[in-house]
């Protein structure tokens, strides 16, 4: 059973996208991580390095959203649980990225991935 450090609404924008331009023209993404872990020691020692530094895991996730062009939405949502799980302590990551005007020929809010990943 973990207890959760949930990081909401990290924005940013980023050139990802299958369409041509949308490697080249910025649009706007929101990304929201959950992260499990143990936090029982940190909570008793007070100290940091028994929990996890949410100032780090975002610029973990600041490093692939605002790295090279991706395609997929799906990939984005993988690469940044990667990136959190590899912190100590972390045992499982929730991941949402959501594309907040992705081009359709409809009116969409969003398009959103969420996926959930253990170590």
């Amino acid at each position: 059973m973990y207890d959760w450090i949930r990081l909401y609404d990290l924005r940013y924008q980023s050139c990802h996208g299958v369409l041509p331009h949308e490697h080249m023209i910025p649009q706007q993404f929101r990304v929201d991580v959950e992260i499990g872990l143990n936090t029982r020691e940190a909570a008793r020692s007070d100290r940091l390095e028994e929990s996890v530094n949410y100032a780090d895991v975002v610029g973990r996730v600041t490093d692939v959203m605002e790295g090279d062009p991706i395609n997929l939405i799906e990939t984005l949502a993988e690469r940044i649980a990667s990136a959190v799980l590899s912190f100590p302590h972390v045992g499982q990551v929730g991941v949402r990225v959501k594309k907040m005007a992705p081009p359709v020929a409809h009116t969409v809010g969003y398009v959103e991935v969420e996926i959930w990943r253990n170590a």
